[in-house]
């Protein structure tokens, strides 16, 4: 087994192979793992609940401010979401998948599959001084937004699309620690959003996501306009200190067509696997992995690596998170074409009128049809002025 990428989804495959007793080899082709950060890191509470996570590694937030250039509305999340410490959890998923038998190898990039009859065999890999080839059963693609494996092997063209973040890392003694700010309007965040997120013991990440190809404004001015206008809206960010910048790329035009072939798989950015409403996707790479572990695991027991006896990956996959995502990328297109402030500040203001549980469900792209639609029977005259939630309710973005 080989996995391309150290990240949560290549970890969770890695750690899912290896317990079941397979030779499992992780590329990485950073220094080491977690050393360069490229999210926000925001995630649901369950997921790192679910993996046993340390609490030292997660910052529970208790409430949501979204900010539109006229409107604000405060939304209470009480343990729903966290923020995460991006590199020392990735390094914990590192460590889980180390203890199950699995070896990590830094410093290590993939430059192509090897095929044999169209068959992915194992890879080419530049080592510390050098090259060498590996030869390996399955050849996990977690490499990220390039998916430069899965294009080489023929899975999927490639992304054309994608959603670029720039973020400090910043030390602010005056930030109120149980809020999550999310700002949208052209001023910040033209066909995006922005976002204020603590993740304890004073620290904050701040930042600006954008689509490219949506727009070619540079997300770095941005932030710095941000930052320097941070006291407009009461972020709590005076006298902060940037400690890292950061900066980083997700695909954003919705599921790859295909993630699994003859000796090959892709999971995480490397399948077009993120939310796309606010570009969370560490939630689904974490389940992506566990899913695309299980069926190698008994594709092997079997004696195959063929595409049909990887493809359960991929149907199960669609089954339980493709509609969800599908939606995520069609809201996701509809926000990013409006640039209107006014209707931003609808938006928002609608957000304050929502139950909090279905907001939380929103912004990480759950849409719940019954919830949506119980809401909208108590106030049918909100049905025609609300079209992007009516349409995820129904299902016709």
């Amino acid at each position: 087994m080989l996995v391309v990428g150290a990240g949560p989804a290549g970890l969770s495959v890695a750690r899912t192979t290896a317990a079941a007793g397979f030779d499992t080899l992780v590329v990485e082709r950073q220094r080491s793992v977690g050393e360069h950060v490229r999210t926000s890191g925001g995630t649901a509470s369950t997921t790192v609940g679910r993996l046993g996570a340390p609490r030292e590694l997660y910052h529970v937030v208790q409430r949501l401010r979204f900010v539109a250039p006229h409107e604000t509305a405060v939304v209470p999340c009480p343990g729903a979401l966290c923020v995460l410490d991006v590199r020392e959890f990735y390094r914990w998923l590192a460590a889980r998948a180390e203890q199950e038998g699995a070896q990590v190898a830094v410093s290590t990039s993939a430059s192509a599959p090897r095929l044999d009859g169209g068959v992915v065999t194992g890879c080419s890999l530049k080592v510390p001084g050098g090259q060498r080839t590996v030869r390996a059963r399955v050849v996990v693609d977690a490499g990220g937004y390039r998916g430069k494996l899965s294009k080489q092997a023929g899975l999927h063209p490639g992304f054309t699309r994608f959603g670029v973040g720039a973020e400090y890392e910043l030390v602010a003694r005056s930030v109120d620690e149980d809020e999550a700010v999310l700002i949208v309007g052209e001023r910040y965040a033209p066909t995006g959003y922005a976002w204020s997120l603590p993740w304890g013991r004073n620290r904050v990440r701040l930042g600006v996501g954008l689509h490219h190809a949506d727009v070619r404004d540079d997300p770095k001015q941005l932030l710095d306009r941000l930052f320097a206008e941070q006291g407009l809206l009461d972020l709590g960010l005076e006298n902060a200190e940037i400690a890292e910048r950061h900066f980083g790329m997700i695909p954003a035009e919705g599921v790859a067509g295909r993630f699994a072939g003859d000796g090959i798989l892709a999971v995480g950015d490397a399948a077009g696997q993120p939310t796309l409403v606010v570009g969370e996707g560490i939630r689904i790479a974490i389940l992506a992995g566990e899913l695309a572990g299980a069926t190698i695991v008994s594709a092997l027991r079997r004696g195959r690596t063929d595409a049909a006896a990887l493809a359960p990956y991929e149907e199960r996959f669609r089954a339980e998170l493709g509609r969800e995502l599908e939606l995520g990328e069609r809201v996701n297109r509809r926000l990013a074409g409006n640039r209107d402030d006014v209707r931003w500040d609808k938006r928002i203001r609608l957000l304050g009128e929502l139950p909090p549980d279905l907001v939380v469900d929103l912004i990480q792209s759950r849409f719940d049809a019954g919830k949506i639609l119980r809401w909208y029977a108590l106030r049918p005259w909100k049905l025609a002025k609300t079209t992007v939630l009516a349409g995820a309710a129904l299902g016709r973005l």
